[in-house]
């Protein structure tokens, strides 16, 4: 029976091994991706080969850790005798320190690791997460998801241009700019709109000086009164000249744009989240789940790490 002394403390000088760090772990990858989205953060345990198994105790950690009489003192022993090689013998070990712990050696871990955790979570859980994300963190997520401006666009609603259209922000020589490439027809329809008088025959020529005497926020509302797709393609041109607007869209508008995205891509999205951030997501695993992502730290790292600061517990893995 192995009992655990709570009041283990992680050694101070973790951070040096973080240059130890492999960038991979295939067979810890790959026991992350065996479980289903009905599994995930649901707390389920985790059996000594890392199955799903639904008893209210899990007494087989004992067995998973191995019989250790005489604590080794070096990593390599400590590796041959407790066969730390092996995904499933790493489990055993990380289930029994405490979840608080745990997240330190997240630190060791890489982005692609970080994010195999994640995998871990239903997507609605995930979507939980990234709906707290600032405007800023939103946008790169989109950027790394969608292929293009127009794409980003795509699903937004009219309401949601219209405010953005109503931003003190665009500059009006960006929008004349733009307007340039635009028909006869859609240069009366904005000034139209912008005015509220007809324009009748003008030519283009004297449209184009008829909007470029209006103020900015009237040419914004002429730009309203554009059927949606032609308006939504104007603003993916302001987009392009000055992509600092993004930020005029609501945090819940840019939110929206990654619901329905499949929990794969959400994943990928978050990838250009901070790692920090990433642990403070994976801190929500139950500590089972917890235990399961850190297995995909080097071996090496965390044997040396077993062995300077954790012999109360190795101790404790009594024969």
């Amino acid at each position: 029976m192995i009992t655990l002394d709570t009041n283990l403390t992680l050694y101070p000088g973790l951070y040096y091994y973080l240059p130890m760090v492999k960038n991979s772990n295939s067979k810890a990858y790959s026991a992350i991706d065996q479980y289903s989205d009905a599994q995930a953060a649901k707390g389920t345990k985790i059996g000594q080969h890392g199955q799903i198994i639904q008893s209210a105790e899990n007494t087989q950690d004992a067995d998973a850790a191995s019989k250790v009489k005489n604590v080794p003192t070096d990593a390599a022993t400590l590796i041959e005798t407790l066969k730390l090689e092996m995904p499933e013998s790493k489990l055993a070990i990380l289930k029994l320190i405490p979840h608080s712990e745990l997240l330190q050696f997240l630190s060791l871990l890489n982005k692609e690791q970080l994010l195999s955790g994640l995998k871990l979570f239903t997507k609605e859980k995930l979507l939980q997460f990234v709906g707290n994300l600032s405007k800023e963190q939103l946008l790169k997520m989109l950027t790394k998801m969608y292929i293009s401006t127009d794409q980003i666009l795509e699903h937004f609603s009219i309401k949601e241009l219209n405010h953005f259209l109503s931003s003190k922000k665009i500059e009006k020589s960006n929008m004349l700019k733009i307007f340039q490439s635009l028909s006869k027809t859609e240069l009366s329809q904005i000034a139209e709109a912008a005015t509220g008088v007809p324009q009748g025959n003008k030519t283009q020529t004297q449209l184009f000086k008829v909007i470029g005497d209006l103020s900015t926020a009237q040419i914004t509302d002429g730009i309203k009164g554009l059927e949606y797709k032609k308006m939504r393609g104007i603003v993916s041109e302001m987009l392009k000249e000055d992509s600092s607007l993004y930020m005029e869209f609501t945090q819940q508008s840019l939110f929206k744009q990654t619901i329905n995205f499949p929990k794969s891509s959400l994943v990928e999205g978050m990838g250009t989240i901070d790692n920090d951030e990433l642990i403070k997501f994976l801190d929500k695993l139950p500590d089972n789940f917890l235990a399961l992502v850190t297995t995909q730290m080097d071996t090496d790292t965390l044997a040396q790490i077993l062995v300077n600061d954790y012999q109360n517990l190795l101790s404790q893995i009594s024969a």
